[in-house]
């Protein structure tokens, strides 16, 4: 098994035919295991690599713990304390599955499963929807950065999300995926949802129409970069709804998944 696992980065692109998807994807650049097979598979996928490329198949290798039961221990068929992550998955969704196992939870150390969190973030998904709901439904017709100088408020607002923007940049590039999604959270729940967005019915409804259009317009283009932001970690529900997102000018592909990312 581990001798057959350590050709995995050349031998799925056609190796050893000289393929274009040998030629174009390998070496890769980024591999991500648990501690427990860094000796009997990544070690092993270097050696086996530059032996028949001469190629060092990654530059840079994340290990991750192990899930863990509630107990500490070790998932085993013989405890019978493992879990069945299609369950999960039927029951709260593929996406608050994701977060549960990543938002506090450092890269590195054991995670403890823990089901309740896993439902936390199944309202958290819904709490995302209806916000999205919320903007897309006060915003129609309303284009991104198009016909419209933001009020001070609003600058404030946009600043504000840039910074969080700057500082999850900073966690996705060193790797620190607990402290991003942890960010994204917060930012989300207690400042989008709870307080911008309840602001905002006022202005909404107000007969200021130069507010009115600025916070639109601000609510459209938060809202737009907090699904990107989001899309690592909870990629399903983050695409459904950029489906239903208006065009803007920095919004020139209809997947999310290709989008770039932001440059705050």
């Amino acid at each position: 098994t581990w001798f057959s696992s350590a050709l995995w980065t050349f031998s799925t692109l056609g190796w050893p035919e000289k393929t274009d998807d040998l030629a174009a994807f390998h070496p890769t650049s980024f591999m991500s295991p648990a501690y427990e097979i860094l000796q009997l598979w990544v070690s092993r996928m270097i050696l086996m690599s530059t032996f028949h490329l001469g190629q060092v198949p990654f530059r840079t290798v994340m290990i991750h713990g192990l899930v863990r039961d509630s107990a500490g221990r070790k998932f085993s068929k013989s405890l019978g304390n493992g879990i069945d992550p299609l369950v999960l998955i039927e029951k709260y969704g593929t996406d608050a599955l994701r977060m549960s196992l990543l938002v506090g939870n450092p890269i590195g150390s054991d995670i403890s499963f823990d089901e309740t969190k896993v439902k936390a973030y199944k309202n958290f998904a819904n709490k995302l929807w209806n916000i999205s709901r919320f903007t897309l439904s006060n915003t129609e017709e309303i284009v991104v950065n198009e016909a419209g100088v933001p009020t001070e408020a609003d600058k404030q607002l946009l600043e504000e999300f840039a910074g969080i923007m700057r500082d999850i940049t900073g966690d996705f590039e060193e790797y620190r995926f607990h402290l991003a999604s942890e960010k994204l959270y917060q930012y989300v729940w207690h400042r989008f949802a709870d307080v911008i967005i309840e602001e905002s019915k006022k202005i909404l409804i107000g007969e200021d129409e130069t507010a009115k259009l600025s916070r639109q317009q601000t609510l459209l283009a938060i809202l737009q970069h907090i699904l990107i932001a989001l899309h690592p970690f909870m990629p399903f529900i983050t695409e459904e709804i950029w489906a239903h997102m208006p065009k803007s000018k920095d919004k020139n592909t209809n997947l999310l998944m290709i989008e770039k990312w932001p440059q705050v």
